[in-house]
């Protein structure tokens, strides 16, 4: 029960810290991406994905989606007959940061006399996977990740507009480039 009350809190504060969130996508080369004109966005349970222990957070990646596709000129469809399904997904990861500043040279050079001074800490990375499947094909044509260090920050309309710029950063490479 704590693991899943931790995660759970993990998930809530993903998009809610004041580090930039780092972005990156892959597709498939061999896609037109401009034949796409609708999409429809799944709300259905995505068993391995963070963001179903928190419906607040996943119902404003998802309306970040729709709002962000529709900014593109793409059509909302309310069914799985759209020419893209976009899948939402959340990662939590422990990471840890070694920072080692050397050697010290004793009293007078430094804090640490005569040792080592490396300084460990440990935190947890938050990713945010968005992904595009043409249902004509039924695969994966397109998928943008971002991710951030995870902070309990903010506000609910701070970690809404957190959430927005995310989404829009990682969409902001959808369509890729010809």
């Amino acid at each position: 029960m704590g693991r899943i009350l931790i995660s759970s809190i993990l998930i809530y504060i993903i998009f809610t810290g004041c580090s930039s969130v780092t972005v990156n996508n892959d597709y498939d080369i061999y896609t037109d991406f401009y034949k796409y004109k609708s999409f429809y966005v799944y709300t259905g349970i995505l068993k391995d994905s963070k963001l179903e222990t928190v419906p607040l957070v996943k119902k404003r990646v998802l309306d970040a989606i729709t709002s962000e596709m529709k900014a593109k000129g793409f059509t909302k469809s309310d069914s799985i007959k759209a020419d893209l399904t976009i899948f939402a997904m959340a990662h939590t990861a422990e990471k840890m940061n070694v920072n080692n500043y050397g050697y010290s040279y004793g009293y007078g050079w430094g804090p640490y006399p005569y040792g080592r001074n490396i300084d460990v800490s440990y935190y947890t990375q938050g990713s945010l996977i968005i992904d595009f499947v043409d249902n004509e094909k039924d695969q994966l044509v397109w998928r943008g990740i971002g991710t951030t260090v995870l902070q309990n920050q903010g506000t609910p309309e701070e970690r809404e507009q957190f959430i927005n710029n995310a989404v829009a950063k990682i969409l902001d490479q959808y369509p890729p480039a010809k």
